[in-house]
């Protein structure tokens, strides 16, 4: 059951995570730099709103067919949760994420949905965590 919000409905339009490659770590960069420009001073709020709390996560793609559509979400949403959490990679060079979802074992709901939009729509993505009561 979704409890108060923590973070409501921040939206990144233009920049869809990747997942392999160069790419992908230039796309987890993009990203988290748009959402930190969204929270901006509130960012460290929101990490302590989150902290040691049980979750939910709903993210929110809206993706054109010809080109990310046919991602599973599962992959596109795991970059968004590494980008939420201490480090956005697992390698030496760990690139250092956002710190408000320190602990993935406290989601305990996530929410993936993917909706089709026309070419002349920007592709998107919007995100909201909640504390799952």
């Amino acid at each position: 059951m979704k409890g108060d919000v923590l973070l409501q409905n921040i939206k990144v339009t233009g920049i869809i995570p990747a997942s392999a490659g160069k790419k992908s770590k230039e796309s987890k960069l993009l990203i988290r730099e748009a959402i930190l420009t969204k929270l901006g001073k509130n960012v460290e709020n929101v990490r302590k709103r989150c902290a040691e709390k049980p979750l939910s996560v709903t993210i929110v793609f809206s993706l054109h067919t010809t080109t990310h559509a046919k991602k599973d979400l599962s992959g596109l949403s795991d970059n968004i949760i590494k980008i939420l959490g201490e480090e956005m990679s697992s390698k030496k060079d760990a690139l250092k994420g956002l710190e408000i979802v320190n602990n993935t074992n406290l989601i305990h709901r996530i929410i993936l949905e993917k909706n089709i939009v026309k070419k002349d729509v920007k592709e998107e993505f919007s995100l909201s965590i909640y504390e799952w009561d």
